[in-house]
């Protein structure tokens, strides 16, 4: 399969037309002129290879046309991966976040655990202490 816009320019007499001109090439002798020949019919496999993939001819060959349905499986694959991904991160973050928020309220709780020791033991002080007449004043201690 040709480039269609370069069939449609050639059917329509709009290529301009250019003189060919062949280089001239001594002709080698023996091993050397098999290894040159070569060399040129895979430099034209190459460079026709090159084309056809510039030129979007290869999306148009049969063999690519019959991979599409795989290509489109494997995009959605592809896509599905990348959601995951984005979501676990997501997830992680919220965890960390979590973690942190428990970390905080364990140390609060800890700080009032003690504030509450501390009420208590004053008020088991006073109780016993008023049991034997002697109270708990509110002030500081002064001399008599």
């Amino acid at each position: 399969m040709g480039n269609r816009f370069r069939e449609k320019v050639v059917e329509e007499g709009l290529e301009p037309e250019v003189p060919a001109v062949e280089p001239e090439v001594e002709a080698p002798e023996g091993a050397a002129a098999e290894a040159s020949e070569e060399a040129a019919a895979r430099g034209g496999k190459v460079a026709g290879r090159v084309a056809k993939v510039l030129g979007g001819d290869i999306l148009a060959d049969a063999l690519v046309l019959n991979q599409i349905p795989l290509l489109l499986l494997c995009l959605g694959f592809v896509l599905l991966l990348v959601a995951n991904r984005y979501k676990v991160e997501s997830l992680s973050r919220e965890k960390q976040a979590t973690e942190e928020r428990i970390a905080d309220l364990r140390d609060h709780r800890i700080q009032m655990q003690k504030r509450y020791q501390k009420c208590v033991k004053i008020s088991q002080i006073a109780e016993e202490l008023s049991e034997t007449g002697v109270g708990i004043t509110s002030g500081p201690p002064y001399e008599l």
